[in-house]
């Protein structure tokens, strides 16, 4: 058996994934990134994209926002503003536009009833000075 690490992965959601790890693939600012045991210690910055890790022999992916990545020797952390599996990806997309579709029509509404209460208001003033 390959020698294995412990890969943590944090998003704002709290922890995505913790086990044993035997290899990662991300890209950095800096280029492309593979992690396998025993890497030196970086801190480097994650950049927007797929994460690849080898876990129990089989490939994961990972769809991942900006953060950073703390590499030790036997683990790795690896922190994002979001993180969601690939093949959620769309899914994940489609609640959002959603949730966004929503708060837009709440926003309408209430500019709708500011303008109403508004109006409402300069009647009344209208009203009272006569």
């Amino acid at each position: 058996m390959a020698s294995v690490f412990n890969l943590e992965i944090y998003s704002t959601g709290g922890c995505f994934y913790k086990g044993a790890c035997e290899h990662l693939v991300f890209e950095s600012v800096d280029g492309s990134r593979g992690v396998m045991a025993g890497h030196e210690p970086v801190i480097c910055a994650l950049k927007r994209g797929e994460i690849r890790f080898l876990a129990d022999g089989e490939w994961q992916k990972v769809a991942v926002t900006e953060g950073f990545v703390e590499i030790m020797p036997d683990f790795v952390r690896l922190f994002a503003d979001t993180a969601v599996k690939a093949e959620k990806v769309e899914e994940y997309r489609a609640e959002r536009e959603r949730a966004r579709a929503q708060e837009r029509q709440r926003q309408k509404l209430a500019n709708k009833q500011y303008i109403n209460s508004h109006l409402s208001l300069k009647r009344a003033m209208g009203k009272s000075k006569k």
